[in-house]
């Protein structure tokens, strides 16, 4: 008879014998709330200034339940080695839920919270879950999730409070959604499910057999490659971290108290929770996952251990250099950053994550009076390195092998230099379901390729040189690929040779420049000339090429001697030895940074204490240029920011510099403005200093305001009482429509539109006033007809026809009061004006809503303001699906008032989050107007809007549609299919001509009341991105298609790497992160368009009479545009 294997204590009889211990002591910790209702009756929640805890007892008992519900459900028990998906940030019912999922012997797969939809979608889809968690806040993407996912039996929602209004409304929504999946799944809150598990009979702990090592845990990671990848850890990896095998690498010690502000989707993050639970400690969470709290908790939470991201550190050193700034004494301002903001009692500091710069922890040094200790580890091998010395254990053994491509040798002097490979006890067995992986990152004898290049100072002691695939990592996160940015440059026709440098403890580059010859002779050995005028290259081409600001470098060094093989800095094949050159300019450069570094803070110390004391020109000058690393004498006052190479993050870091010096809002759009170089920025700041002050987000939403409200919109902080007073009882504009005003007549929406309603008015003597930014009516005009020439004398001549006579061009601008205009043209307007069509905003998906606060909501209100002077006029005003963004579908009820779909808006620093609230706030200004004054209101969502459907060359370049057919026909690459699994499905996006005219026919119809379209194309028609690349394909372009997705994204962004410069720049390069996995098929839009769809159709609008499909005469056209612009 065979002999029983025997069960062991496994891991979690391991994790729950050692909480036990701890019994009555304070586990976990969150912030206290209260919940609040606001005047319209809604129930919400506040913080309150204290943290409350759970025991360990509590929390045993709260994990027990939930397992034991799990196991004893009767149609979907939870069995060991069932994966378990979670979606949040990290809770007490986060650890809740992990520990439950530990207790049953299942596989935990924590998913990246802020992680995209097509990103999550490929994971859930491997790991197939049987429960997938999801915290109210993530709801709505969790039912995404679960539509196409089968094995999803269990949907449970944690971190839920059903007495707050909006979450409540949020779970029944998803109910309702849940009721239609085409799976049985049950959705449930935690609550309830802790709560039946309660009352049962306790389920019994999983135990593992002793030659077992089951899977326990995947973590998803993705590196500089942006494909997840699911790194697995077996119970004996999970057993090791509980085993306090981190302890000695900086984590963990006695009762330690810590705050957890990382999620538990990275290795450090979950590391930080075990071993503050594994010394009996206590663990308090953030309150909010965009840690917009987190200095406010650390305060209330006292921790005595905190785990530091170099993020963290650039927080502590901007207070510091705040208060610095206002004269306070460096050792009190120390003093209160380590006793008040960071809570006084901290004892034992780790960074990691991220390099940290010298300069960075000699400071956080000074201020926390202790060593900042350096922890170094990564998802696949656990802790490597603690203060640059090797871990023994769990390192075993370790070695660098030679680098030729790159001239890393274990021969080098001082010390030897190479890749580093591990053997270790932490190391993952590999990548789940990608046995594909394992030549990549293990060699053939077992060894862990880390991609790190080390140098060895001393027995086990190493210091992180570079990154072997030289892809370089800056320290704000951003990947730059050196060698590609060196072909970049070398196209300046001043340059010569150039070798870029980065250092990950920094957030830009830098670079040795070697000039040509003819530079050289054309400054007659002026050093400063020389480098004025490279400087001046660099950038122009940066420009061309469409590079982002962390990619031009901030400063340089010129050689006047070609790097060559004689001086050992070239190859044999001319190739940069960067090991040599490293070694002749490192330390150079790396004082250069230092030289910045306080150059800039000097400067801007001495900006923010004394700048407005000087001339506002002067200080806006050298604000930009201490921000964009050039000197004072560099910066024209004629040149825009964007020209110096700033960008809209870079615009908006100046805007906050300027309010601290000035005491004002400069908002971003003044800032990007094509028509405001840096003199125009001056004199808005010399306006707004002597002029009326105007509605700011401060003012009405309140400066520290985390969320934003429909009934802080009201019209009385915007528009003056004597305009609101004199519009009550004024009669609506009757009558057949004569003069239309247009704002942002150039967009591209904006021509289509104001060709659309010259075609309309000329014949019957109408006029059309267009307001496009510019210096005067004259360069306004020039930049509209700028963009319409695009090639088809057919447009330009028609265009020319109609507007004789029928066009005036006015300079205007939506941040400006009156748009800019006079008083008389102001009066003539609201006289003369039958309606409004309001298409311009300042479109970014990355400024925060304050900086969209201006010109999309102060001017909104502008011209609502002009529609209730005079007379009432209608207004069509162009939004957004994006409306949805962070509050749900709900919100594109076409029937709704989005003031009720959408009382309460986050704001975060998420994707379009500050784009998307502006143009909410313009629908509620709007449906106030409507309200109050009777202003007849059209609205319009729109979706992707592509090209025209006959004018040659009128395609929106910019646009990531227009990007990925360019990518693809140029370099002949695409996948087998779009889309995950190769599903039908459906591309939603409409021709700009058609959409122009739906809202000029829909818009003018709309003589009373409120009418919402989304303007979308809600076919079921199979027509999609793989259908494109057929039709192109049938037209003779040559596309190779690739099978393995993966593989086609990896040659995809190689060949677009390798395009010529004028084609890269117009690529779906700057995007490429959004195409690195499958798209979810789903055939038909996400959107509903029923008002819409049924309008088009009363109206008989376009040539089908109906909302149209996409064509293969349309995707022609798109190539034949793209070649007819010289891109193809």
């Amino acid at each position: 008879m065979a002999t029983p294997i025997e069960a062991t204590p496994g891991l979690a009889q391991l994790i729950f014998s050692t909480l036990e211990r701890f019994a009555d002591r304070p586990a976990l910790g969150e912030r206290a709330t209260e919940l609040t209702t606001t005047p319209d009756g809604r129930a919400t929640l506040s913080l309150l200034p204290h943290f409350t805890t759970i025991s360990y007892d509590e929390l045993l008992d709260r994990v027990r339940a939930v397992a034991t519900d799990w196991h004893r459900h009767p149609d979907r028990p939870l069995r060991a080695s069932d994966r378990v998906v979670i979606l949040g940030f990290t809770s007490i019912d986060y650890q809740v839920l992990d520990l439950a999922i530990n207790y049953l012997g299942g596989v935990s797969v924590p998913l990246q919270i802020s992680a995209p939809l097509q990103v999550l979608r490929p994971i859930v889809d491997e790991t197939e879950p049987s429960i997938l968690a999801t915290s109210i806040e993530r709801l709505d993407t969790a039912i995404e999730l679960a539509k196409d996912a089968a094995s999803v039996g269990r949907i449970i929602v944690f971190d839920y409070h059903p007495e707050v209004t909006e979450q409540r409304e949020a779970f029944e929504a998803a109910a309702a959604k849940v009721a239609e999946l085409d799976h049985p799944a049950l959705l449930e809150a935690l609550s309830t499910v802790h709560d039946r598990g309660a009352d049962l009979e306790p389920a019994p702990q999983h135990a593992t057999a002793a030659d077992e090592d089951p899977l326990a845990l995947l973590i998803y990671t993705s590196g500089s490659t942006g494909t997840p990848k699911g790194a697995m850890y077996p119970d004996s990896l999970v057993k090791s971290l509980w085993g306090g095998i981190w302890k000695s690498a900086g984590f963990g010690g006695d009762e330690p108290i810590t705050i957890n502000y990382m999620p538990m989707s990275h290795i450090a993050g979950r590391v930080l929770m075990i071993q503050t639970l594994l010394g009996g400690g206590t663990a308090f969470f953030t309150a909010r996952s965009d840690n917009s709290t987190l200095f406010e908790d650390i305060a209330l939470a006292r921790p005595t251990n905190v785990l530091f991201v170099p993020r963290i550190c650039d927080m502590v050193y901007q207070l510091f250099q705040s208060e610095l700034d206002k004269g306070t004494p460096e050792a009190e301002i120390k003093r209160h950053l380590r006793e008040d903001v960071l809570g006084g009692r901290i004892n034992n500091a780790v960074f990691g994550a991220a390099p940290l710069s010298a300069e960075m922890i000699e400071f956080m040094e000074s201020v926390l009076e202790q060593k900042l200790h350096n922890g170094f580890g990564s998802t696949e091998a656990g802790a490597i390195l603690t203060d640059n010395m090797v871990r023994r254990p769990p390192v075993l053994d370790y070695k660098l092998i030679d680098v030729p491509e790159l001239g890393y040798f274990g021969t080098d002097t001082p010390h030897p230099r190479g890749e580093l490979l591990l053997r270790s006890s932490t190391l993952i067995p590999g990548y789940y379901k990608r046995p594909d992986l394992q030549s990549e990152v293990f060699d053939e004898d077992g060894w862990y390729r880390t991609g790190d290049i080390m140098a060895e100072l001393g027995p086990d002691e190493l210091i992180y040189v570079d990154r072997r695939k030289n892809v370089l990592k800056l320290s704000q996160g951003e990947f730059v690929a050196v060698s590609n940015l060196e072909a970049v440059f070398a196209t300046s026709p001043l340059v010569r040779q150039i070798f870029v440098y980065g250092n990950s403890e920094r957030a830009y580059l830098l670079a040795v420049v070697v000039p040509t010859q003819d530079a050289l002779d054309q400054a007659h050995g002026n050093h400063d000339l020389v480098k004025s005028r490279l400087t001046e290259s660099l950038q122009q081409v940066a420009t061309r090429a469409d590079l982002q600001s962390y990619e031009i470098p901030r400063d340089f060094l010129v050689e006047t001697e070609p790097f060559s093989t004689v001086n050992g800095l070239l190859s044999d094949v001319n190739k940069l030895l960067r090991p040599r050159l490293k070694d002749k300019y490192g330390e150079r450069l790396e004082q250069l940074y230092r030289e910045l570094a306080d150059g800039q803070q000097a400067v801007l110390r001495e900006l923010r204490q004394h700048g407005a004391e000087r001339p506002v020109l002067d200080t806006v000058g050298r604000a930009a240029a201490a921000l964009l690393g050039a000197t004072s004498a560099d910066i024209d006052p004629g040149a825009r920011f964007t020209d110096l190479g700033g960008d809209s993050l870079s615009a908006l870091t100046f805007s906050q510099l300027l309010q601290e010096i000035f005491g004002l809002e400069v908002p971003v759009g003044v800032i990007t403005s094509p028509a405001n170089d840096l003199s125009a920025i001056a004199a808005f700041v010399e306006k707004t200093r002597t002029g009326d002050v105007r509605p700011t987000f401060a003012s009405v939403h309140g400066a520290a305001a985390t969320e934003i409200t429909a009934a802080e919109l009201a019209l009385e902080k915007f528009i003056d009482e004597p305009t609101l007073a004199a519009a009550t009882g004024l009669s609506t504009v009757d009558g057949p429509i004569r003069t239309v005003l247009i704002t942002g007549g150039n967009g591209y929406l904006g021509r289509f539109l104001t060709l659309e309603w010259l075609e309309r008015l000329a014949p019957v003597g109408g006029k059309v006033i267009v307001a496009v930014r510019g210096n005067s009516p004259e360069a306004a005009r020039a930049r509209l007809e700028g963009v319409l020439d695009s090639g088809d004398p057919r447009l330009l001549e028609h265009f020319t026809t109609l507007a004789d006579g029928t066009l005036e061009v006015l300079a205007g601008d939506l941040g400006d009061p009156q748009l800019g205009q006079t008083d008389e043209t102001w009066a003539r307007l609201a006289s003369e004006v039958d309606l409004i069509v309001h298409q311009a905003a300042l479109v970014n998906h990355v400024l925060p809503y304050n900086q969209m606060f201006g010109p999309n909501v102060v001017g909104t209100a502008e011209l609502v303001k002009l529609a209730i002077t005079g007379r009432i006029k209608p207004v069509t005003y162009l939004s957004t699906v994006g409306v949805a963004s962070d509050v749900g579908p709900q919100a594109l009820d076409e029937a709704a008032d989005i003031r009720r779909t959408s009382p309460v808006r986050p704001l975060s620093d998420g994707y379009a989050n500050g784009y998307s609230n502006s143009k909410w706030a313009g629908e509620v200004l709007l449906r106030e107007a409507n309200d109050r004054f009777g202003v007849p209101v059209a609205v319009f969502r729109s979706d992707m809007i592509l090209a025209h459907s006959h004018y040659r060359g009128q395609l929106n370049v910019p646009d990531m549609f227009t990007r990925l057919l360019l990518s693809v026909l140029a370099t002949g690459l695409a996948p087998k299919s779009f889309y995950a699994d190769g599903g039908r499905a459906h591309y939603d996006g409409l021709p700009a001509d058609f959409t122009a005219e739906a809202i000029a026919t829909l818009g003018s119809q709309v003589t009373e009341g409120y009418r919402t379209y989304n303007t979308v194309n809600p076919h079921t028609d199979g027509v999609s991105l793989d259908t494109f690349v057929d039709w192109l394909t049938g037209l003779g372009h040559e596309i190779h298609r690739i099978d393995d997705f993966a593989e086609w994204a990896e040659r995809f962004e190689t060949a677009i790497r390798g395009l010529p410069e004028q084609q890269r720049q117009h690529s779906l390069l700057p995007l490429l992160h959004a195409w690195k996995q499958p798209a979810p098929a789903h055939d038909g839009s996400d959107i509903p368009a029923p008002l819409f769809h049924t309008a088009v159709q009363e109206a008989k609008v376009g040539p089908d009479k109906d909302i149209p499909h996409l064509t293969v005469e349309l995707i022609a056209k798109y190539a034949d545009d793209l070649k007819s612009l010289g891109l193809l």
